[in-house]
């Protein structure tokens, strides 16, 4: 009898705690679009919304761990020019520390150590600088042509570029690889590699990298703060959705601890790679032409692998590469960056830390391998690069790919991905459910500031569908073509005698 008792004393309290909520928006998921969007409610005087998310913190993929003194950050760790880049003028808001990173400070290795002519690595590495601008050049010309996307790999061939040695092929990662998380043979011309951003960068006056002890998030924390209170009853952290219900007139949002969302109007900011995947609910399921829109683009993974060590045995450049012929057919611990480099680290006199960057599938293969694997296989690079056997005091490695939450660390535009793909993953269903987040910008996707430019687009048309009792119509396709305008081509039948 007190069991049953017991028992109906937990269905009663877990009955209490479920609660069935009415908003007029729902923001699922606390990143940078999330608050983007929340801010831009607030500015507009739309005080009615929640934003759940299944994390202890807003951030999203912005995060970061404590490694020995210091904080390192997982995810995001560039803010990429400045001038009237969103994410430059929070960082100057909420005082956020940063340091230059610079590329072109530059050491290059091989399997039998430093390289004795440096020169010889500077010359491949600005051999490769006028190839991108090749690059940018190519594709615009292509593009006035109406000719069609090319792979990388294919306009890099064309151009006359090999990676036909170890050296160029790490300087290629570095360039190609290590920016798009994808090789060559995976990015579009059109709207990757051959994109202005490549060479010139959308902001000017360069890339920072941030070193701030309270983490990169702290500017999305601290900007919250500015339209939402204390302990504020509409930001629902600790919450996983699990169900999503839509129909022409609301949005219906089901979480893991009972809760029920109703909403008006939801924004959807869940990364690509969740979006792929089954693990949250979606009701309908997404037509078609929605779903080969998310599938036509990839959720890349980008790992940064932590390093620290009893002494400092390298000089003070900012990245290195590893030149090995691994490298020339993939990449194998190839991007090393000095974290110890002149003004990056506030606890310099203890901690010595490398990190080393993988990427792709590369970066799938350590994360199913034990961190003591990782460390051996690094352990067997360090003494061919440095000549030191110096066993690593920790270790630390993200599972982007892994983490059921984000399935990868950002999205990359791959070859065979149309502009209307693109315009139909951003584009809502049922003019209710909303898209926004890095993948949804097609100008800056995989950038932070893609995603908070998103965030705001988004809030600002819901504000006109509530406002108006109308939305704005959306761009969308229900059958992709790859005519784009252009004639359609007649094949004449061979015949074989």
């Amino acid at each position: 009898m007190y069991k049953i008792l017991v028992l109906v004393i937990l269905l009663l309290l877990d009955i209490v705690e479920s609660r069935h909520i009415k908003t007029k928006v729902v923001i699922l998921g606390a990143g940078a679009a999330g608050i983007s969007a929340a801010k831009t409610f607030s500015e507009l005087e739309l005080n009615d919304f929640i934003i759940l998310d299944a994390q202890s913190f807003i951030g999203g993929r912005v995060q970061h761990a404590e490694f020995g003194s210091s904080q390192v950050e997982l995810g995001a760790n560039w803010i990429y020019g400045k001038g009237q880049n969103p994410i430059y003028k929070l960082a100057l808001d909420h005082g956020l520390k940063t340091v230059p990173n610079d590329k072109t400070n530059l050491a290059f290795f091989d399997e039998r150590g430093k390289l004795s002519d440096q020169n010889q690595g500077t010359f491949v590495y600005n051999e490769f600088e006028s190839i991108k601008i090749k690059l940018v050049n190519y594709a615009e010309q292509r593009k006035s042509k109406r000719q069609v996307d090319l792979s990388s790999r294919l306009a890099l061939n064309l151009l006359g570029w090999k990676p036909d040695t170890p050296l160029k092929a790490a300087v290629e990662y570095f360039n190609i690889d290590w920016e798009f998380s994808e090789p060559a043979e995976m990015c579009s011309l059109e709207y990757a590699t051959g994109i202005d951003d490549t060479v010139t960068g959308t902001y000017p006056f360069g890339n920072e990298f941030v070193v701030d002890s309270r983490g990169f998030n702290h500017i999305l924390k601290e900007e919250s703060k500015t339209f939402l209170n204390f302990k504020d009853s509409r930001l629902m952290l600790n919450t996983l959705v699990t169900k999503v219900s839509y129909n022409d007139h609301n949005v219906t949002v089901y979480t893991s601890n009972g809760d029920i969302i109703e909403a008006e109007y939801a924004i959807c900011t869940f990364s690509l790679g969740v979006l792929q995947s089954d693990t949250v609910e979606f009701n309908p399921i997404f037509p078609e032409w929605k779903r080969e829109a998310l599938l036509s683009f990839h959720m890349t993974t980008y790992t940064k692998v932590f390093l620290k060590f009893e002494s400092k045995f390298w000089q003070d450049w900012q990245f290195a590469l590893y030149a090995n012929n691994v490298t020339q057919h993939g990449s194998y611990y190839t991007v090393w960056q000095n974290l110890n480099a002149p003004g990056y680290l506030f606890q310099q006199q203890t901690d010595n830390i490398l990190m080393v960057t993988t990427t792709d599938m590369e970066s799938r293969r350590i994360e199913r391998m034990t961190d003591t694997q990782v460390k051996q296989e690094i352990m067997q690079v360090i003494q061919r690069m440095f000549g030191v056997y110096q066993e690593p005091t920790d270790i630390l490695i993200p599972r982007w790919h892994q983490h059921p939450l984000f399935r990868g660390s950002y999205s990359n535009w791959p070859i065979g991905a149309l502009k209307k793909h693109h315009l139909n993953m951003r584009a809502p269903l049922k003019n209710t459910l909303w898209f926004a987040g890095e993948a949804m910008s097609a100008d800056f996707y995989g950038f932070l500031h893609g995603a908070w430019f998103e965030g705001e687009y988004v809030a600002n048309i819901i504000v006109r569908c509530l406002s108006n009792s109308s939305c704005p119509r959306t761009e969308m396709y229900k059958y992709v073509t790859g005519c784009d305008e252009r004639k359609t081509p007649k094949f004449l039948h061979q015949q074989l005698y």
